[in-house]
């Protein structure tokens, strides 16, 4: 599936919904960064970006799905998760899965509230 673009995040019904938001190199489809900090840091770079380009931010993300690639990772995830939401935490799940990409370990999709409606991406 080349070519094919995959937007970041989409805006309907006065919410956003982002794609999976993952540590990969649009360029390359590698994993840009190795261990679960930097990917986390990653994610949640995209995830600001995406929701700034929606008009919207994380104070107003509604409900979080995270997909870690192992289990040991679950403790790292909610210190960065606590972290990131410092003022407003969406509700959240967490699923261990298998990642579509060799070396990944995160990825997360979010719904937001659109603080400027009409406005997609």
């Amino acid at each position: 599936m080349t070519g094919v673009r995959f937007p970041a995040a989409r805006v309907g019904a006065g919410l956003v919904f982002t794609s999976g938001l993952a540590a990969i190199d649009p360029a390359t489809m590698t994993v840009s960064a190795t261990d679960f900090h930097g990917q986390a840091a990653a994610v949640f770079e995209q995830l600001d970006a995406a929701l700034t380009a929606c008009g919207s931010s994380r104070d107003q993300v509604l409900k979080l799905d995270c997909f870690l690639a192992e289990r040991q990772w679950f403790p790292a995830w909610n210190a960065a998760f606590e972290s990131f939401f410092k003022t407003a935490a969406p509700a959240r799940t967490t699923t261990i899965t298998t990642l579509p990409i060799e070396g990944l370990l995160i990825e997360v999709q979010a719904i937001a509230v659109a603080e400027s409606r009409g406005r997609s991406s």
